[in-house]
């Protein structure tokens, strides 16, 4: 499984709160019309400066899938598995 973290720039409610509604939909879409069954993970938190940071855990077909929301929201794969302690997670496909 590959990791990957997204930080949406601190905001108002509102606006953060839209922004990760229009996240989870891209990858939904993204993920929804797999010809082979995928894994996918999403936690959510915060970081120390109150930006609202994502996880994502990806199997290598959800990679080549969700490819094109990975750029188009400035991801970042990391090197090894996050530390998900005091962290929700919001969705398991």
């Amino acid at each position: 499984m590959a990791w990957y973290q997204i930080v949406n720039a601190k905001s108002d409610n509102y606006i953060a709160d839209r922004d990760a509604e229009d996240l989870l939909r891209a990858f939904s879409a993204a993920l929804r019309d797999a010809d082979v069954p995928v894994e996918a993970e999403v936690f959510y938190g915060l970081t120390r400066s109150g930006a609202r940071v994502y996880y994502f855990s990806l199997s290598p077909e959800a990679v080549a899938l969700t490819e094109r929301v990975l750029a188009s929201y400035d991801a970042t794969m990391l090197a090894a598995p996050p530390d998900l302690a005091g962290l929700e997670q919001i969705r398991r496909v």
